[in-house]
């Protein structure tokens, strides 16, 4: 879940020009057309939020903004493996991971 915000956040980061300058994203323009509708939906959904989880959100993402920008770059290599996932793999993955979470 916390990998979920983190790039939930980070699309975010390009759903406004200021937003994308403000965190060190790209700039609206510099998106492609699906990057964009993404990035949109993203900023509708985080806008419906409640407060708390908005906050959440954001403190979440400026730990990632903390992170050397290796570390940065390997959770955004790692989720867009993770994107690439047919929905078994997707599920046999957050398994794994509920699993390595509880210390099984």
């Amino acid at each position: 879940m916390k990998r979920r915000t983190t790039i939930a956040l980070l699309l975010l980061a390009l759903a406004t020009p200021a937003a994308a300058q403000q965190w060190g994203g790209r700039p609206w323009q510099q998106l492609s057309p699906e990057e964009q509708q993404r990035a949109w939906e993203n900023y509708q959904r985080y806008q419906q939020l409640p407060q708390q989880r908005q906050r959440m959100i954001e403190r979440r993402y400026q730990q990632f903004q903390a992170m050397p920008p290796q570390e940065q770059q390997r959770l955004r290599q790692n989720y867009e493996a993770y994107r690439g996932f047919n929905p078994g793999q997707r599920r046999e993955f957050t398994e794994k991971y509920r699993r390595w979470k509880s210390g099984r």
